[in-house]
């Protein structure tokens, strides 16, 4: 037995997603020029960030429109995945600071993995957010030049 969702659920996520994203480029363009100097400031990389955001949820939701209506079987098993992503992302706005980029990042890359994937092979799970931590590491401060917080200060 099939039932029609009254409210795509997808397509209000998304344009809750695109709104935050708006929201977040305002915020970053507050930040000051992202070129100054023939260098990249460290206002760069959010508006960036801000900026793909915006044409990334664009496209989902062109797409989503395009899609035909949705339909769930009564059976199905919820996914509330894109609910866990938004806490994981609170928790580690909160914890960036006081934890430091390290932790705060570790935890965060690694519970991201462990949402999108199996439970299982937790220790390669945790070398891969490691590796992504300490390249991101890298990349902001050689090629942005923004100092990010530690827990060594």
């Amino acid at each position: 037995m099939e039932k029609t969702m009254l409210i795509n659920r997808q397509l209000v996520f998304l344009y809750v997603t695109l709104a935050v994203s708006i929201g977040y480029l305002v915020t970053a363009l507050n930040i000051g020029a992202p070129i100054s100097d023939g260098g990249l400031t460290p206002a760069f990389f959010p508006i960036l960030v801000g900026a793909a955001a915006i044409v990334f949820c664009s496209l989902l939701i062109v797409q989503a429109l395009r899609a035909e209506p949705e339909t769930a079987p009564a059976d199905q098993k919820r996914s509330y995945t894109h609910v866990w992503v938004v806490v994981a992302i609170f928790f580690y706005i909160v914890a960036f600071k006081p934890l430091g980029y390290f932790v705060s990042s570790g935890l965060f890359v690694f519970a991201l993995i462990l949402l999108f994937s199996p439970f299982e092979k937790l220790v390669l799970k945790a070398i891969i957010s490691a590796a992504i931590v300490g390249v991101a590491f890298v990349m902001f401060q050689q090629l942005f030049g923004v100092r990010l917080p530690t827990l060594w200060g």
